[in-house]
């Protein structure tokens, strides 16, 4: 993959549609919440079920009952945004690894190795859905939300250990380059813990 290949994944293809969903998102939870004062008060009392519920509601007194259904599916795609993203990138850097420094994998082949860690992953995902912990939609976010930033601020760790160390001098990334990846690390792995601080998960 070319430099302006990368580029444009990762600022139009990751960052920006991820950004969009984040803040589309965000824009139609403060609505709702200015709209029906109730949502805030479920939310702060982490009844986050029946805030959803209420969050539907507003919209579709808002506008139509259309909206309500409206929001739920954006929801979906939300998670299924995050979901996807995450389990591709899993798959495909596990299939990667395998190829390449697990004896006799190669005969396997990378899409079929790429194949089995998908399924895997998902077969897995469904039997925490079924059998886990996660009690309704609202906790499937609870769940998505936190392995998503957490996963892209270890995986910020991990690339700029691997870059800097792992990697040729000439070929390193420059001081730009690991900068922005430095900050998207304490950003991401900032704002968990510190929203899971601050909002009582860990502490009430």
């Amino acid at each position: 993959m070319t430099g302006r290949a990368h580029q444009f994944d990762a600022l139009v293809l990751f960052w920006g549609i991820t950004m969009l969903v984040t803040i589309s998102f965000t824009v139609l939870a403060q609505s709702a919440a200015r709209f029906d004062p109730n949502v805030t008060t479920l939310l702060r009392e982490g009844d986050r079920n029946a805030a959803l519920d209420a969050m539907a509601t507003s919209f579709s007194a808002a506008g139509s009952p259309v909206l309500g259904t409206v929001f739920f599916c954006f929801i979906a795609l939300i998670g299924l945004n995050a979901t996807l993203g995450l389990f591709d990138s899993f798959s495909r850097g596990q299939a990667d690894m395998t190829f390449n420094f697990v004896p006799g994998a190669k005969k396997i082949g990378m899409s079929k190795l790429y194949a089995i860690f998908l399924w895997g992953l998902i077969a897995f995902g469904i039997c925490v859905l079924l059998f886990g912990p996660a009690d309704g939609p609202a906790a499937i976010l609870d769940v998505l939300a936190f392995l998503s930033a957490f996963a892209m601020g270890a995986y910020c760790v991990v690339l700029l250990l691997v870059n800097n160390i792992t990697l040729p001098k000439p070929i390193r990334p420059g001081i730009f380059s690991n900068a922005v990846i430095a900050f998207a690390a304490v950003f991401y792995l900032g704002a968990l813990f510190y929203s899971l601080f601050a909002f009582g998960v860990v502490i009430d």
